[in-house]
């Protein structure tokens, strides 16, 4: 290469070194520009295609929101015996949850609660980890006077207001008079507390 360029015309070896420069800075813009142009651009169609695949998919889920939620309502509408039956603690108290639940229907039947009371919980299995939030079956054990069809249709309300709360024990102390009974009836009911709520109760 050497001798080659000794026996080139100064203008011809001029010319080549020129071109061998060109050559050089082409390959330089090439590596350090051209090709990082090149890739951010293939970058950015990339994020564009998934940009556009987010707004199709969004654009049909809009489309389709009346199904959904149409869908929503029927889940709540599912949902709300369970929730309305559910017990937990108002003002710490167990009992008065379940007061504030069955003082209407008592009074509806002419029955008058003499009494609510807490009674040991009966606690479910427990998943690992253990939630913050506890499941389990509370009894409330509630004490009222009245006749026999009120205490029946107080019971019968109840069953029929709060389907998930469920009848564990009825105990009537017959009294002189057919119309002042005594009854004790006890009601068990999914309960939801906070994980510091202790297991067990006592009257409120």
């Amino acid at each position: 290469m050497s001798a080659l360029l000794d026996n080139t015309a100064p203008t011809t070896k001029r010319a080549m070194l020129f071109s061998l420069a060109v050559a050089g800075v082409a390959v330089v813009l090439y590596l350090f520009a051209v090709q990082p142009s090149q890739d951010a651009v293939a970058k950015v169609r990339r994020e564009l295609d998934a940009l556009e695949g987010q707004l199709r998919v969004t654009v049909r889920d809009l489309k389709d929101s009346p199904r959904v939620k149409s869908m929503l309502a029927d889940v709540e509408t599912a949902r709300k015996p369970f929730m309305d039956a559910l017990l937990t603690p108002l003002l710490e108290s167990w009992a008065m949850r379940a007061k504030s639940k069955l003082d209407p229907l008592a009074a509806d039947v002419g029955l008058k609660v003499t009494d609510y009371a807490e009674l040991p919980v009966r606690a479910l299995p427990l998943p690992k980890p253990v939630p913050r939030q506890l499941y389990a079956r509370r009894p409330i054990r509630v004490t009222a006077q009245g006749s026999y069809a009120e205490i029946a249709s107080f019971i019968l309300r109840v069953e029929k207001m709060l389907p998930y709360v469920s009848l564990q024990a009825l105990t009537i102390k017959a009294q002189r008079t057919p119309e002042a009974q005594t009854a004790e009836i006890v009601l068990e009911w999914p309960a939801k507390g906070a994980l510091s709520v202790p297991a067990g109760g006592g009257k409120r």
